[in-house]
């Protein structure tokens, strides 16, 4: 027995290795010629929150590092990128802008956020530091987190304007669902973690770590046909919001969106003007890929329009006797130039940030004038 235990060991340990090796060459090739879009949040970023159910989390200091990008990260005693917020100079006006992971803008330095190119935007103009901009967007937030956020923010910041950033690409599947992430060991994680066939830990490890895993876990969602299961349409949440016909979900989330946001007016009434800013998706502005990938699934062009989310909104926020900006038009405007969008990251490049908050200044300034347009 000790003999034969003796000759296996041995190969056991031959094959364990060879299969480490291998898997190690797999990831690098990835990482190499394949990156993937890996969790890209480091531990401790974000906490639990009563109230909105997470934050990112007060005085946090860190790095974070991605295959397109490395940026520094700093966050007040508020949990909000950026320095502490200063007391408002006698005449000072402040503008709090909420929103999700477009807002907080990880993926690039402080200084290249939209909302410090606005503030930038509004001081040089004026020639004072009289304009505070407080970035308080938080990744994964939608209506429903940047209510709650203001029934507290509100009366502590005495805002002169707030900022309502709604993404169109998914911030109706956040508000049907705004309990859906929560914090678990210093990472943000969905509620409820699906069966599979290896440990959801493993998993949320390999998720946070391995391109590989993330490039097979995709194409398994395109093959799982092929095995009896039902596949995963990459492109569902997209052709959910541009169909002609979308599904009840989508009708459902824009009817709960309203309510969030009738209910955010009655908040601000009174006390401060609110502008709601409709960020595009990357897609609504560059579009081929995504016409090619319909038609490679025979479905026709016909069923769909670009346009379709962004009208929605608009005429949503309108309806409530409130201001909007949509972002689509002046995006599409400047397509032409250096990209909009990083393209693994999938949030606004630092030339996206830059005419998002050139746009966004000018907006605000007429609010902060009195002399609201309509937009």
């Amino acid at each position: 027995m000790k003999l034969r235990l003796g000759s296996v060991l041995p190969n056991l340990l031959l094959l364990v290795c060879a299969t480490l090796l291998s898997l190690g060459v797999v990831e690098v090739c990835v990482r190499t010629f394949m990156p993937q879009k890996l969790y890209r949040f480091p531990r401790g970023l974000f906490s639990a929150d009563p109230e909105r159910i997470y934050r990112l989390t007060p005085g946090f200091k860190g790095i974070l590092k991605n295959p397109e990008y490395t940026t520094h990260l700093r966050f007040n005693s508020l949990g909000f990128r950026g320095p502490e917020i200063r007391a408002k100079p006698l005449g000072g006006k402040r503008i709090l802008v909420l929103g999700d992971s477009f807002v907080s803008a990880l993926n690039v330095e402080e200084v290249e956020t939209f909302t410090s190119i606005l503030e930038a935007r509004l001081n040089g103009e004026s020639g004072t530091t009289n304009v505070e901009v407080v970035n308080a967007g938080t990744p994964g937030y939608g209506t429903w987190h940047e209510l709650e956020a203001l029934r507290t923010l509100g009366p502590k910041l005495s805002p002169d304007l707030v900022i309502i950033c709604v993404y169109v690409g998914n911030d109706l599947t956040d508000n049907l669902n705004p309990r859906a992430s929560k914090v678990k060991d210093g990472f943000l994680v969905g509620e409820e973690s699906r069966a599979g066939i290896l440990p959801y830990e493993l998993r949320a490890w390999l998720q946070r770590n391995s391109m590989s895993y993330v490039l097979l876990w995709q194409g398994w969602g395109q093959i799982r046909s092929l095995v009896g299961l039902k596949s995963i349409d990459p492109l569902l949440p997209l052709k959910d919001i541009f169909s002609l016909e979308p599904p009840t979900r989508t009708a459902k989330g824009y009817s709960v969106s309203r309510q969030y946001l009738r209910e955010l007016k009655s908040l601000a009434e009174g006390h401060f003007p609110v502008l709601v800013v409709l960020i595009p998706t990357e897609v609504q502005v560059y579009p081929q890929p995504f016409w090619q990938q319909i038609g490679r699934q025979g479905v026709s062009k016909a069923d769909y329009d670009l346009d379709l989310p962004d009208r929605t909104w608009s005429e949503m926020v309108r309806g409530l006797d409130m201001e909007v900006l949509d972002l689509l038009p002046g995006f599409r405007a400047e397509a032409g130039g250096g990209y909009l969008y990083m393209s693994l990251d999938g949030h606004l490049s630092k030339r996206g940030n830059k005419i998002a908050g050139e746009a966004i200044a000018e907006a605000a300034k007429s609010m902060l004038e009195g002399n609201v347009e309509s937009h």
